[in-house]
């Protein structure tokens, strides 16, 4: 079938659509002249020359669909067009996108999931592959994001405003002309030009936000312009958003899940730890266990073989956002054939959050607990109890009575800034069969907190003769996954009138900035052909980028000349009844349970140590080195191909990657922490301060820290083949297959953290000894040894184009993964210092060995002719488990982490010509997360709701209103994949409500 003939198939196709668009607006008509106030259309228009897009859908007359319906049928044209797997998501008017986030709108894609921050998505996946192998493009460029803490490959989706894109595609497979580094996918976010709007077009909006777990309502304004002269030669698009949003979540937690057992005497494990099943784990050295031994109630019961965690939190989560996103375009034609575009993005984002934590650590088994209850096998702690004796009973008698230092009141307090700046510009050529596009630019995005402190307080006093406890009963209860703490009714009031201690320990200042930028150049080469070869493609791009990260903390000197911080003075230790709120923080909607719950006062405590001490010191570590680059050439050649109804390309991607860098060893030593009592450093008859606690020595007696610095330089070659094939059955059946090579690059914290790790002498063991510290070493670690993530990838799909805008598709993918990367939380013997130490725990990531991941993909997509339709589609995804290798040693098994076994999304709107109602039920299946205790992490399935609804109060001005999680569903997460029962995390980020108006011009 020649070309000629095919154009005419789609035209003859186009007709009969628009025939059956006729009829179905006929019967509109008719039910509109009946007075169904369901079916309202616009009145028939009066005779006028077609637009270009009504024109193309047929000739003659037609119907002209706009709105959400409008964009759903364009993104399936286009991916009915394309020559890859591929979906768009199209926005349905300037200004509009059809939903409140990029990374929401994304999951109701088939086969993407998100995760979410504050509510809000932040990070994509596709196909069931962790975020950092998803590769993110602004206009066909990597674009900078540093959060606050380690620079990351995977873009935060929340700095960027949703109503700047015109389009977004995802990739599903590979193409040669496109930048290789997404194993799970590629999203292409385009964004709008002057060219491509008429004249002085741009809309403004206003909207609010109200979330119930702030109870606050948060403004958001916005606003675009577009401006071209008549011959197109110039043009200009100037665009702004700035957002506040209250952010508030509420968590339940667990830390380090370990297996407690009795001791032989020289040490050995007694009851080596087991599943809920009584199997035993064959990574039994990847199991995390209590160095010491099990323990005893207070009714004399010892328990002895099960697992329990090291700490049960429950956390407020309070932030407030403040968002700016700049876009300047300027487009120009000096001659008719060039057309030059230069873009310009600014995106802020400021956070100021506040934590409030109460904890219930292990500190209280040695004299306060009385009894647990177990899981069903009766090898897991569900609850625990931890209750000072009666009066004249237990440690009371002792001459130093005992006081509960539960719970810990913890906090932190952090004011950050992250800021990308993307410059780039565009020189296309176009004449003839003949394009030629050269893209040059730089992003760059700085990050991290200029101030973050945290405190921890003990509700307790230990004044030599005038101990007291603030609190008699802590009691965590996570049975059925659901975390409910409680504590004494008078707890409040007990710290509010000073029966309380600073943790002088647990309070100080830690922080990490980040900065990330690359510069690029591009150039693409198109020659068209009317053949069997339809167009050649030849291009290269080299792109340089770099990465720091810094490390320091803030600190108030009591005495500046000496350094001495306020914290290691007495006065640091008193816990001032101003330094809590009047009341227990309330409002706890979700993601716990607690029977009181007594928070910091942030913003009293600092301006009391601001006032006593003066504006807080930042202290840089400049020896905590991390700086990287990473250079990569590429290139390609692509052949794109049609031959009556088959169609596709072929093609071959090469990338050289060279990185380099200094990267440093941190080692921190803890020497000692309580000034020696008469007998030496293990003598219990410390000197006291004058708040009961030991006296702590200065700063530079407890600890030193050595940085060692490391040069670490690599450099790799990729061959990547492609081909993408699509064959028409029908003018309405199609076909498609793919099979390629894909890489992602291992993620920069990985490549460029190296160990930081610490060690407790004996002698600080002994006196932190109630705080669950241990002589001997921890910490964490990158692996520099990390090989690039990479996999072949075969997809075939079927696709029936029934209808105009509607489809029924299938699909079937299969990735052979090798060399991804998993987290781990191990013990690890390490050389350190030339001897080979027990490192307990250990966090770090290796490689896994071959893996395969595999599924189906089945969706669906249909609009009735009065404006009722639906979108629907279903993502299995079956992985396998492959061993876990750290230096040449198996320390596990595991799933590829990221990965979901299931996804269903549904989408049922319901639009006339003013009026649009959309409501979206997305559930995403378990998600596999790294190793902890050598037990892979899972999260729950999670389900949710939105509702969306616009209303056109008159030409131009919209009505807009949203729920985003209808369902007030929560996140939840377990250890381990023989049970559930292992608690690790939940978080209710809330329901929030959305209000606004835009008008368009």
């Amino acid at each position: 079938m020649k070309a000629g003939q095919i154009h005419s198939a789609k035209a003859a196709r186009r007709a009969a659509l628009v025939r059956e668009l006729m009829l179905g607006a006929g019967t509109l008509a008719a039910l509109c002249s009946a007075g169904q106030a369901y079916a309202q259309a616009a009145p028939a228009p009066a005779p006028q020359p077609p637009t270009d897009e009504a024109a193309e859908a047929a000739p003659g007359d037609a119907i002209v669909v706009t709105g959400y319906r409008k964009s759903i049928e364009q993104s399936l044209e286009q991916k009915r067009e394309a020559n890859s797997l591929i979906e768009v998501i199209t926005a349905e008017d300037i200004g509009k996108f059809p939903d409140k986030n990029v990374a929401d709108a994304l999951q109701r894609v088939p086969g993407v999931i998100i995760t979410r921050d504050g509510g809000e998505g932040s990070r994509v996946s596709i196909r069931g592959l962790q975020s950092d192998l998803t590769l993110t493009l602004l206009n066909g460029n990597f674009i900078a994001g540093a959060d606050s803490g380690d620079p990351s490959r995977s873009f935060n989706y929340v700095l960027l405003p949703s109503n700047f894109i015109a389009s977004t595609e995802v990739y599903k497979s590979a193409e040669a002309r496109l930048e290789e580094g997404g194993v799970g996918g590629t999203v292409i976010l385009n964004t709008r030009r002057p060219f491509d709007l008429p004249a002085w077009s741009g809309f403004v909006s206003a909207e609010g936000t109200y979330s119930d777990t702030t109870k606050k309502f948060d403004p958001q304004i916005a606003g675009q312009i577009s401006w071209k002269d008549p011959e197109e030669r110039l043009g200009f698009l100037i665009g702004a958003t700035y957002q506040e949003r209250s952010n508030r979540e509420l968590r339940g937690s667990t830390e380090t899940w370990r297996w407690w057992s009795d001791r032989a005497p020289n040490g050995d494990i007694i009851t080596p730890a087991t599943d809920v099943n009584g199997n035993p784990f064959e990574n039994d050295d990847a199991i995390s266990y209590w160095p010491g031994t099990g323990v005893t109630g207070q009714d004399g019961k010892h328990y002895s073989g099960y697992w329990a965690p090291q700490s049960v939190n429950a956390e407020v989560f309070s932030q407030q956002r403040k968002r700016l996103g700049i876009q300047a375009t300027a487009q120009m034609r000096p001659i008719e054939n060039l057309t030059v575009t230069a873009n310009y993005f600014r995106f802020d984002y400021k956070s100021n959050w506040q934590s409030n934590v109460l904890k219930i650590p292990e500190w209280g088994y040695g004299n306060f607990f009385t009894a647990p209850t177990f899981d069903e096998s009766g090898t897991i702690f569900q609850s625990a109890n931890f209750q000072v004796p009666a009066a004249g009973t237990g440690c009371l008698t002792r001459p130093t009575p005992c006081t509960m230092e539960t719970p810990q009141i913890a906090g932190s307090y952090s004011r950050e800034k992250q800021v990308s700046n993307t410059f780039e510009t565009e020189v296309a050529w176009n004449q003839d069969n003949f394009d030629a596009v050269l893209k040059f630019g730089k992003t760059k995005a700085t990050g991290g907190p200029s101030m973050r402190f945290g405190v921890a307080v003990k509700p307790r006093l230990t004044i030599p003769g005038q101990e007291q406890n603030g609190n008699f009963l802590s009691a965590w209860d996570f049975t059925g996954g659901n975390l409910n703490m409680e504590f004494s009714p008078e707890l409040q009031q007990n710290i509010k009138n000073g029966i309380a201690q600073i943790d002088v320990g647990s309070t100080g200042s830690g922080f990490t900035n980040s900065a990330i930028s690359q510069r690029y150049a591009q150039l693409d080469l198109v020659r068209r052909f009317d053949s069997f070869l339809s167009a050649f493609r030849v291009g290269g791009k080299w792109r340089e980028m770099s990465i720091h990260r810094e490390t320091g903390r803030n600190e108030w000197y009591a005495d500046p000349a000496t350094k001495r911080r306020y914290q290691d003075t007495p006065e640091g230790a008193v816990a001032r009844p101003e330094y809590f709120y009047d009341n227990p923080i309330g409002n706890i909607a979700g993601g716990f349970d607690a029977s009181s719950f007594p928070g910091i006062n942030f913003s009293n405590y600092l301006d009391y140590i601001n006032t006593t001490y003066g504006p807080s010191v930042r202290v840089p570590e400049p020896n905590n080195t991390y700086d990287l680059k990473e250079k990569v050439f590429a290139g390609y050649v692509q052949a794109d191909f049609e031959a009556g109804p088959l169609r596709g390309n072929i093609g071959v991607r090469v990338a050289h990657t060279k990185q380099s860098g200094l990267t440093s060893d941190r080692l921190q030593f803890l020497n000692d922490y309580c000034v020696d009592g008469p007998g030496g450093p293990f003598d219990p008859n410390v000197p006291l301060a004058p708040d009961g606690n030991c006296q702590v020595r200065p700063l530079a007696e407890r600890e030193v820290i050595v940085n060692t610095q490391i040069d670490q330089s690599k450099s790799y070659t990729d061959w990547l083949p492609s081909l993408n094939v699509v064959y028409e059955v029908t003018p309405d059946i199609v076909v498609r297959g793919a099979v390629a090579k894909v890489i992602s690059r291992p993620s920069f914290n990985d490549l460029g953290s190296q160990r930081s790790l610490t060690y407790r002498s004996a002698a600080y063991a002994f006196d932190r000894g109630q705080f669950g510290e241990f002589e001997g070493w921890s910490g964490s670690g990158g692996n520099a040894d990390l090989q690039p993530f990479s996999a072949w990838q075969y997809d075939l799909g079927v696709e029936w184009y029934f209808k105009r805008g509607s489809v029924l598709g299938a699909g079937v993918f299969r990735k052979e993964v090798s060399d991804f990367v998993v987290p781990l939380v191990l013990d690890v013997t390490r050389e350190v210092n030339g001897e080979q130490v027990l490192i307990q725990p250990y966090s770090t990531i290796a490689n896994g060995s071959n893996a395969v991941s595999q599924g189906i993909e089945l969706y669906a997509q249909h609009t009735l002719d009065f404006g009722l339709g639906a979108q629907v589609n279903f993502t299995y995804n079956d992985t396998s488990v492959a061993d876990i290798t750290l230096d040449g040693e198996t320390v596990g098994k595991s799933a590829l982490v990221g990965s979901a076994k299931t996804q269903v999304n549904a989408s049922v709107f319901y639009e006339t010509d003013k009026f649009l109602v959309r409501a979206s039920y997305n559930r995403r299946g378990e998600v596999v997360g790294g190793l902890q205790s050598g037990l892979n992490v899972y999260t729950d399935p999670y389900e949710q709701v939105d509702i969306n609804a616009s209303y056109e109060l008159m030409d131009g001005l919209m009505l807009t209103a949203s729920v985003i999680n209808l369902t007030k569903s929560e996140e939840r997460q377990h250890l381990g994949n023989d049970t559930k029962d292992r608690f690790v995390r939940s978080n209710y980020f809330g329901r929030r409500a959305y209000v606004g108006v835009s008008y368009k011009f």
